[in-house]
């Protein structure tokens, strides 16, 4: 960019081929990455609402570590926290999910109807991925879930529990160690035997 003074003594800039050019440049390759952000965050999201379970995986690098500690809200009292180490003592199965989920919708009975065959003596917490709390407590209320659901509304716990998708569901000992991970839509004589052997 070049400045000429013009007759009144004022100063007006020009801009060269070269300059122009090189702002143009600049002005694409943000565009680009803004977009490329944007289409990562739309994958991972529909990555973690569509895992249908066509192949289960039950082996994770998460199995005999201890479970990772988490807090998030609760999901029918957003303004409180509910923290995974307040469940451990006893064994815990944790469901991961979201609303938009044939399969989670397809588990949902047989989670709810463990809930209350084994209460007070496994924990179950349910984890709501990346919804609106709105629609997660409709979800989880048309199913009437006997155990605490939190909602992870940002996906946090995607990395930490290594969640290929949901529905995903961590069995853990009572004393805090991953004794079993499925990932994908585990039957219903499958929940039950893992839960039980807990």
């Amino acid at each position: 960019m070049s400045s000429t003074t013009n007759r009144s003594g004022s100063r007006r800039f020009e801009s060269s081929p070269k300059a122009v050019k090189l702002a143009v440049v600049g002005a694409l390759v943000l565009i680009v990455a803004l977009v490329a952000v944007a289409v990562s965050k739309a994958s991972t999201a529909t990555k973690v609402a569509n895992l249908t379970g066509g192949g289960l995986i039950t082996t994770s690098p998460l199995i005999g570590q201890s479970a990772p500690v988490f807090t998030l809200p609760d999901l029918h009292n957003t303004s409180r926290q509910v923290s995974l180490s307040s469940f451990l003592g006893k064994p815990t199965v944790i469901n991961f999910f979201s609303p938009a989920c044939v399969p989670c919708r397809e588990e949902m009975p047989t989670f709810a109807k463990l809930g209350n065959s084994f209460k007070g003596k496994i924990n179950f917490i349910g984890v709501d991925e990346t919804s609106t709390a709105s629609v997660a407590r409709a979800f989880v209320d048309s199913f009437h879930l006997p155990y605490t659901t939190v909602i992870d509304a940002n996906g946090a716990l995607i990395g930490t529990y290594l969640l290929p998708g949901v529905p995903v569901t961590v069995f853990v000992g009572s004393n805090g160690v991953v004794k079993g991970y499925v990932a994908g839509a585990i039957t219903k004589s499958e929940l039950i035997s893992r839960t039980s052997s807990l």
